[in-house]
């Protein structure tokens, strides 16, 4: 009797289910913290300020603690730091409602949540690919990817409307409270991992290991144009910084229509996540499926202030569904090419380029929010995402394009 190979084996039904229940009380975090901190300072500036300074943490600590990740198990990492921010989020619910509002300590929050999802991010990006069954890779990244839009489209309006009636230190005890049930399913994942003793200087050895990471990005140039597109693009991205105050300059428009918003793009995600679990993607197609996301990216989203709000809503759909597509894409096909040894060293170097520029543009589109029209800034991201892709993936295809189209 053939055995039919499942996705849903205990490991990865522990990982899921520990993810969505964490995810769930995360959802509407970003939106309530970015959203208090414009409210109570009325300034695009200090708006994209906080959001900048809370992804230092994504700049200066992945390479340095990725070599940390590579050499030790990375279930113990991410229960324990489940456990540790759902004992801080706890702390912070209490005050918040005890105290009056504070930018510093804002941004004191905002640092402690970024430092542990800088943490957190790396042990689980290097643990759930060893979590799918073989030959599962497009549909475990398809539910994996799957898990944020969803919770966004079911619980970003309910989470939006608990925070207009009882205030950010509401999801704050939220969130503490299911990270503690999340720690429950991940402590029962059953996996042996080995670890690496270090031999030397340990200073030494974290440089020599970041070195390692960076030499084998320059032999892998495939990986390296890939990455140096993703950054333009996330600098890019930082055009997001205006959405909110965009909405709340209009009388039109308010806070519903901004969850609303997010929640039809989560839901693009999610029908792309869905498509990526039931059909899988010609492998001869993933690098031309990947240019007509990067190309519609550029197109709508340097267009989108100058949209009425319903074409905002089918566009923000359609980038999502769009997006899920060439994210599974991309990542599947860079985790699958590299060793598992140097998957924490590339995913560090990759999330502090893309931490960079996401500070980096961000930082200029608040600036810029404040003297120039938000369709201008608009026009001007689109452009430099255009001009990304021409540069480092239409011009480089013989390069990209076989590890876009490689055989999972």
């Amino acid at each position: 009797m053939i055995i039919k190979p499942t996705l849903w084996t205990k490991n990865f039904t522990f990982i899921i289910s520990g993810t969505i229940v964490s995810a769930i009380g995360g959802v509407g975090l970003n939106l309530a913290l970015s959203v208090t901190v414009y409210n109570h300072t009325q300034s695009t500036w200090l708006m994209g300020l906080y959001s900048a300074i809370t992804i230092i943490p994504g700049m200066l600590l992945p390479v340095l603690l990725s070599p940390f990740i590579d050499r030790y198990p990375r279930k113990k990492i991410i229960v324990r730091q489940d456990l540790f921010m759902g004992i801080m989020f706890i702390f912070f619910a209490w005050w918040t409602h005890t105290r009056a509002f504070d930018f510093y300590f804002y941004l004191l929050m905002g640092l402690v949540i970024s430092i542990n999802g800088v943490i957190y991010g790396l042990a689980y990006n290097c643990l759930f690919p060893n979590l799918i069954p073989e030959g599962m890779f497009q549909k475990g990244y398809a539910i994996g990817n799957l898990i944020y839009p969803l919770t966004n489209v079911v619980a970003l309006p309910v989470a939006t409307l608990v925070f207009r009636h009882f205030g950010v230190a509401s999801l704050f005890l939220v969130e503490g409270s299911l990270l503690l049930i999340a720690v429950l399913f991940e402590i029962h994942i059953d996996i042996i991992e080995t670890t690496e003793k270090t031999v030397g200087h340990p200073v030494k050895n974290l440089f020599l290991d970041i070195r390692k990471g960076f030499d084998y990005l320059r032999e892998e140039t495939c990986i390296g144009y890939i990455y140096a597109f993703f950054v333009v693009m996330m600098f890019s991205q930082g055009i997001n910084v205006l959405v909110y105050p965009f909405f709340e300059q209009r009388a039109h428009l308010q806070v519903m229509n901004y969850a609303f918003l997010l929640s039809f793009e989560s839901a693009g995600y999610m029908f792309g996540g869905l498509l990526h679990y039931f059909v899988k993607i010609p492998t001869k197609s993933r690098y031309g499926i990947s240019v007509i996301v990067y190309t519609a990216f550029a197109v709508f989203g340097g267009t989108f202030f100058f949209m009425p709000f319903l074409l905002m809503l089918a566009t923000k759909f359609v980038l999502g569904f769009i997006g899920m597509n060439s994210a599974n894409i991309r990542v599947t096909s860079i985790n699958h090419y590299i060793d598992d040894g140097m998957r924490g060293r590339l995913n560090a170097i990759f999330q502090t380029l893309v931490s960079v520029a996401t500070l980096s543009g961000k930082l200029l589109a608040g600036y810029l929010g404040e003297i120039v029209p938000y369709e201008i800034i608009g026009i001007l991201y689109g452009i430099l995402i255009g001009f990304g892709m021409l540069l480092f993936i239409i011009k480089k295809k013989a390069i990209v394009m076989p590890l876009y189209n490689q055989e999972l």
